[in-house]
């Protein structure tokens, strides 16, 4: 069989097999960029499609070994230049044929070109290689491996050498739960033993589910300010208090109206309607607070304060999830969590609260497969 290219989900992910692939129940996978290629013109990133060489002397020998001990050779890196525009696939193909050429094995190659199920941390290349490219054989995963250059070791890690550039790698081989080799492991036989590496800030497998607190909903007309992260989990508790408190509670959300004077206005309407409401949007420091505990005030009703104590790395991860499964919402981007972080002052009774509520966030999932998703690594760094 000739060597053929497939594009699959609309160029979200293109699929190389070359000339005398065979499939096998043994997946030798690895990395590309910094893993088995490296810049000839020694920048990090490629000067143009023939900016690239061999990294290790040892590559060819050791796929050609690996093949020779029945394992299938795969290629899965990440290449979002092709999905933005600034590469052209057409261009990067003959690059990819060119690397397999070379390397003188048969490969399949993934690009994942997007941000979504595909790229790495997640698994969405591993599941295509499971489910539709490996001729029904079920793989090993015992004997399987993946190696990589994301593997958040820290500067000078090696004399010299710069941090790693993220954990995608790392956090790939962790949530198919197979071996994970750094390219100097591999091709070198060097140990990582004593080798500084990062660790990921939110581990999702850690979360414990939280029962609701009933304490959120109050029977006398409130305000009820909420404070969190873009992703922190506001949007859920929303739903919650509404749902278990019959609809009483009404919520006003900024990313709906716009600004934070239509939210006062509509708040002052349904206050006036007998109904209590909840103000959903970031509210991360004493001003943006203040308009609210003022009009509390102003209409004579409690004013309290349900803060999500969700970290930045955990909403990140939800803001990343949403994206993934493609749930309804824009995407945020990390300049926005920075800048709630940055802004962030603590609430307090002291701003006129008559009580501050910290609300750990718990998921709840319409089905097993969002649930195996929300508990892999998604955040790259």
């Amino acid at each position: 069989m000739a060597s053929v290219w497939e594009a699959i989900d609309g160029g979200e992910v293109y699929i190389y097999t070359a000339k005398g692939l065979k499939s096998s129940n043994k997946i030798a996978a690895f990395d590309m960029d910094g893993t088995l290629i490296k810049t000839k013109s020694g920048k990090v990133h490629p000067v143009d499609i023939n900016d690239w060489q061999i990294a290790f002397p040892q590559v060819s020998k050791k796929l050609t070994e690996k093949l020779n001990d029945g394992y299938k050779i795969i290629i899965f890196s990440n290449q979002s230049p092709i999905g933005n525009g600034r590469v052209k696939i057409e261009d990067f193909k003959k690059k990819i044929e060119g690397i397999v050429e070379k390397l003188n094995v048969p490969i399949q190659v993934y690009l994942a070109t997007g941000k979504g199920f595909y790229r790495k941390p997640a698994t969405g290349m591993w599941k295509l290689l499971a489910e539709k490219k490996n001729d029904n054989i079920p793989i090993d995963i015992g004997s399987s491996f993946y190696c990589g250059d994301a593997a958040g070791r820290m500067a000078n890690w090696a004399p010299g050498r710069k941090k790693d550039h993220s954990m995608a790698d790392i956090l790939l081989a962790e949530n198919l739960g197979i071996t994970f080799y750094t390219p100097e492991q591999f091709f070198l036989g060097h140990s990582i033993a004593n080798v500084p590496m990062n660790k990921p800030e939110f581990i999702p497998k850690e979360l414990k589910p939280e029962p609701f607190n009933e304490a959120l909903i109050s029977t006398e007309k409130e305000l009820l300010v909420l404070v969190g992260f873009p992703g922190s989990g506001k949007s859920t508790l929303v739903k919650q208090i509404e749902k278990k408190s019959g609809n009483r509670y009404v919520a006003v959300c900024r990313d709906v109206l716009g600004t934070w004077q239509k939210c006062a206005a509509e708040a002052t309407k349904l206050l006036k309607q007998g109904k209590s409401v909840i103000v959903d949007s970031t509210n991360p420091d004493t001003e943006s607070r203040a308009r609210w505990t003022s009009l509390a005030k102003d209409m004579n009703v409690a004013c309290r304060c349900a803060i999500m104590t969700t970290s930045k790395a955990h909403a990140q991860h939800n803001n990343k999830f949403r994206e993934i499964m493609k749930i309804n919402h824009v995407p945020i981007s990390d300049i926005v969590f920075h800048t709630y972080k940055n802004k962030f002052v603590e609430p307090t009774v002291r701003e006129g609260f008559k009580e501050v509520i910290k609300v750990k966030f718990s998921p709840t999932f319409d089905d097993k497969e969002a649930e195996t998703v929300y508990n892999m690594y998604l955040l790259e760094k």
